[in-house]
């Protein structure tokens, strides 16, 4: 009897493990994703076609190796999406070197983006606990790229986002931000590239965040947008926040922050630029506004999100005015109490049109100096 028991259990190992073998876990059909992604923990998803209104829906198995090969095409349909999630923990995520992700923007593009027209899907929502994502590219967002939230010690690098086509026609691409970043902590993003026509990054509350070794054209600027709720404080806050060493070029801002005027209390802290060039940037090289409300500057700024410990360090570049555009180095409208201990330090931007407005003055920057 032992000896039957022996060889059943023999039987049943060597069956499941030549069944794992077996197992086909390339998506190259969409109807094999849900299956796959259930069963399978090294997946591969290659030239596929996702059908109009559908969301590549991937929530994937703890541990799972997924990799994007050739073209990945999102048919249209004027919808809100997202075309893309990818939800785990401890997950790679990776692309190959020819691959591309096209959401075909092109389509949607009317030049109000988010703000009315046709519906535009947003592209890719992330949610992700100790995970890598490498080597993404992602072409033509048709509104907001890639939005990542609630995730944490998880690390995005080697993307291209490439939404320069929405700059033809007169800018018919809009609110096409790279990253949108929400509700994290420990998230690094480094050795990107986006071309696009809003903010490279946004950060619009978390913690411990590190935003390292960006090229950003077209757009506008490394960002913080702070204040979504009226009642929530830990949702109205960042802190511990660096952008370092990268270049911004052709954006409207380099560096801008703002906090929504309209909104509830909040607080931001410890936010650190350093090593920041700037080239041709056509409005202000560095933008922070506490008069920010449904989506224009207000003469009312507030200080119910205070700025404080607002770092500079070796800020560098020009001012190239676009279509008439004025230029000013610096922008700095605070609320009262809004703003204190900011320290910058070389802080060049030269070739602006108008002197720098500051009703608040960082010590180690003369606002009547700077043009």
């Amino acid at each position: 009897m032992k000896s039957f028991h022996a060889i059943l259990t023999i039987i049943v190992i060597t069956s499941s493990a030549k069944f794992a073998q077996s197992l086909n876990c390339t998506i190259n059909e969409f109807d094999q994703l849900k299956n796959i992604t259930q069963s399978c923990r090294n997946i591969v998803i290659s030239n596929l076609v996702v059908p109009a209104a559908k969301s590549l829906e991937l929530s994937l198995l703890p541990k799972t190796t997924l990799d994007f090969q050739g073209r990945i095409t999102f048919e249209y349909s004027a919808w809100n999406g997202p075309l893309v999630t990818i939800l785990g923990e401890s997950l790679t995520i990776r692309g190959s070197p020819e691959s591309v992700l096209d959401g075909q923007g092109q389509l949607y593009w009317d030049g109000k983006g988010g703000n009315g027209g046709k519906p535009k899907p947003v592209f890719m929502r992330i949610k992700a606990q100790n995970s890598l994502f490498e080597n993404i590219k992602i072409l033509n967002c048709p509104v907001r790229c890639v939005s990542i939230s609630h995730s944490s010690n998880t690390k995005i690098r080697y993307w291209t986002i490439d939404v320069s086509d929405g700059d033809k026609n007169n800018f018919t691409g809009h609110n096409t931000d790279g990253f949108d970043l929400g509700s994290n902590n420990n998230l690094v993003i480094e050795h990107s590239v986006v071309k696009n026509q809003d903010d490279c990054v946004v950060v619009n509350k978390g913690s411990n965040i590190l935003i390292q070794n960006m090229t950003c054209s077209g757009g506008h600027g490394l960002s913080l947008s702070v204040g979504s709720s009226l009642n929530n404080f830990e949702d109205n806050t960042v802190y511990n926040v660096t952008f370092r060493d990268s270049i911004i070029r052709q954006s409207a801002n380099g560096i801008h922050l703002k906090t929504h005027c309209n909104s509830g209390k909040g607080l931001i802290r410890n936010i650190t630029y350093e090593n920041i060039r700037l080239i041709d940037i056509t409005n202000f090289g560095i933008n922070v506004q506490q008069n920010y409300a449904n989506g224009e500057a207000t003469d009312k700024p507030k200080g119910n999100i205070p700025i404080v410990d607002f770092h500079l360090r070796n800020i560098t570049g020009n001012m190239k005015s676009f279509m008439n555009s004025p230029t000013i180095s610096a922008n700095i409208v605070c609320g009262i109490g809004g703003c204190s201990d900011w320290l910058w330090n070389g802080v060049v931007i030269n070739g602006a049109q108008n002197a720098s407005i500051c009703n608040f003055e960082p010590t180690g920057y003369k606002c009547n100096e700077n043009m």
